[in-house]
């Protein structure tokens, strides 16, 4: 599955560009999750590296689709980054971020379909961050799309945004090496926690939530305050990115 964000500050082009890559997928027989903001700001702060592609608004009040870009480039250089605009002129502001293509409003099945194939074809030749070994074969996958890990029955299972279960062998300390964004927290010696993906956690009894589990992942009660620790200070970095903002606008 691809997961994808629209940032518009008007309504209608989000949605109309929504509506545009559900006609693509459905036609082209794939799965796309899209989300969508109404500000740059409002993506910025929820940013954490979770979407394969992003389709930017160049023209937005407050922070605008260029600069939004170019803060998410100085954390992410694999995203694939589209904008869309009222004017073609604008769209040289890409080739400082390394922006995949523009869309010209307003929008045109044609034009969304040409620029999804070619970011699609970027996705695939970049690398990806896990490797799953089972039975002798490895599964790739990206930490974007990864939940949660938990150990059952001397197995991992790699629990995956779009609902998919992944077997693999080995130990979550051997996951825990291969995690160089330090996007992984672990909450249990049975469970390895994706910050990207926390909605909440409570003190009693000790569970984390993710996105997509209604039940929590436990945390055992040697490593709350770990956890808590951790977990605040990777929200202290989105709110302080969100500060950088607000300052580059005033």
């Amino acid at each position: 599955m691809f997961h994808i964000a629209v940032c518009d500050d008007e309504k209608k082009y989000c949605e109309e560009m929504q509506q545009k890559i559900k006609q693509y997928a459905e036609k082209n027989d794939c799965e796309i999750c899209v989300d969508c903001y109404y500000s740059g700001e409002a993506l910025w702060l929820a940013y954490e590296k979770q979407y394969d592609i992003l389709i930017l608004d160049v023209e937005m009040t407050g922070i605008d689709g260029v600069h939004l870009a170019e803060n998410i480039r100085k954390t992410d250089e694999e995203v694939v980054i589209i904008f869309s605009t009222s004017h073609r002129q604008y769209a040289l502001d890409g080739y400082r971020v390394e922006a995949s293509g523009y869309i010209v409003k307003p929008f045109s099945e044609e034009t969304v379909g040409r620029e999804l194939e070619k970011a699609f074809r970027r996705i695939r030749e970049s690398s990806y961050d896990l490797a799953v070994s089972f039975n002798g074969e490895v599964t790739m996958i990206a930490m974007s799309q990864l939940l949660y890990v938990e150990v059952y029955r001397h197995k991992l299972i790699y629990h995956l945004a779009d609902g998919r279960k992944l077997r693999g062998t080995g130990s979550l300390k051997e996951v825990k090496k291969q995690d160089a964004k330090d996007l992984l927290v672990q909450t249990h010696k049975s469970f390895l926690v994706n910050l990207m993906w926390i909605t909440s956690y409570q003190s009693s009894p000790h569970l984390v939530f993710v996105k997509g589990r209604e039940d929590g992942v436990p945390i055992s009660k040697y490593r709350y305050d770990e956890f808590v620790e951790t977990y605040m200070e990777y929200y202290r970095r989105k709110l302080t990115r969100l500060s950088e903002t607000d300052r580059q606008k005033g």
